[in-house]
């Protein structure tokens, strides 16, 4: 191999970007009162982050709550269905990035309203099956 070969590309280790994100999510993880333990953040190939939530929403008293983020449509609520799907409950209009405490009033509206009395496909029933014995014997 010749050593006087000059390899033609260019390195971007710029990652303030990506440090942007993280401070971002870290501030509305921080205002929500959490540790951030339950949650992560991707910048490829686009930016995101997932905030698990505690506690339960009125109207989804039996599933797990998340907050998901991306850079182009902001924030949304998602609940858990029984396998373990996300599914998009809720989403905070506006600005993609609102400050961290325009998104703590928002999450805290939805644990606070009341509870709507139509359950229809409340339990997710119409998109997974119910679980089924295996007994083949």
């Amino acid at each position: 191999m010749d050593r006087d070969v000059i390899i033609g590309f260019d390195l971007d280790f710029d990652d303030s970007a990506a440090r942007r994100v993280r401070r971002y999510v870290r501030e509305v993880v921080t205002e929500l009162g959490l540790r951030g333990d339950s949650s992560f953040v991707e910048t490829e190939p686009r930016a995101g982050a997932y905030v698990a939530l505690d506690g339960r929403l009125p109207d989804f008293p039996d599933h797990d709550v998340a907050l998901l983020w991306n850079e182009r449509s902001g924030w949304s609520a998602a609940v858990e269905d029984r396998i373990g799907e996300l599914v998009e409950i809720a989403r905070l209009g506006g600005d993609p990035s609102p400050a961290a405490a325009a998104v703590v009033t928002w999450v805290r509206g939805l644990f606070h309203r009341e509870r709507v009395d139509d359950r229809s496909n409340r339990d997710f029933a119409a998109f997974v099956p119910a679980p089924r014995d295996h007994d083949f014997s």
